[in-house]
């Protein structure tokens, strides 16, 4: 059966359609129904350009079987459980997409905190991010709570890879002002961050299903490498 774009579709979306098998799109993980296609990529391009933009795409391909028409969404994220949340959000079964060998977490905290995130990311709204991928690859991101109920009103994610054991560390750390955390993001791109303080648990609340809006400017630079 032959499938037509429902909409006219950006060059990005045409190039994710046809090319998702070339060579600078590396499928980290993908789950297939006979409707939908959910995709994690990383896009090993993205390192030659803006630095620390996010390096992780994710794509929802739905199909409309009696119209013979398909959409395509997609969303950059600096996370793998971004990524997943995301896609949750638009009916990919939570179990359904596997962790990729490449992304192997170092500790139980690590795991616990990455299946918050993959639950509860779409709640968040995420204000900036950077991506090193230099000799000590890691990722910062930077998010606002969607209201008091859900605890600190900032956040900081931080994942640090491991080279050598190949596997990462997630941490996060809770601030009241968005001043404190910018002063925690100016200490890490000096190379000297405090410890993250873990935010206090808050009570579990109804989600929402708002999906996290691309950066917003908070004047932050990335780290120097």
């Amino acid at each position: 059966m032959e499938l037509t774009a429902s909409s006219r579709p950006t060059t990005e979306h045409r190039n994710l359609l046809y090319g998702v098998d070339a060579p600078e799109l590396r499928v980290l993980a993908e789950h297939h129904t006979s409707v939908n296609s959910y995709f994690i990529l990383h896009d090993q391009a993205a390192t030659w350009g803006v630095p620390g933009s996010p390096q992780l795409r994710a794509v929802h391909l739905s199909r409309d079987l009696d119209a013979r028409t398909f959409e395509v969404a997609m969303q950059e994220f600096p996370l793998f459980a971004m990524a997943e949340s995301w896609l949750i959000d638009r009916r990919c079964p939570p179990d359904a997409i596997e962790t990729p060998d490449v992304h192997v977490a170092a500790d139980a905290l690590t795991r616990a905190l990455e299946t918050r995130v993959r639950r509860d990311a779409v709640r968040f709204t995420m204000l900036d991010s950077y991506t090193d991928d230099g000799v000590s690859p890691q990722v910062v991101v930077m998010l606002r709570s969607p209201g008091q109920e859900a605890g600190p009103a900032f956040r900081i994610l931080w994942e640090r890879y491991d080279v050598a054991s190949g596997a990462h560390t997630l941490r996060e750390g809770g601030f009241t002002t968005i001043d404190e955390a910018r002063a925690w993001w100016t200490a890490w791109q000096q190379g000297d961050p405090p410890p993250l303080r873990p935010p206090a648990p808050a009570p579990r609340r109804g989600a929402s299903s708002a999906a996290p809006v691309r950066p917003a400017s908070t004047g932050l630079q990335g780290r120097s490498r």
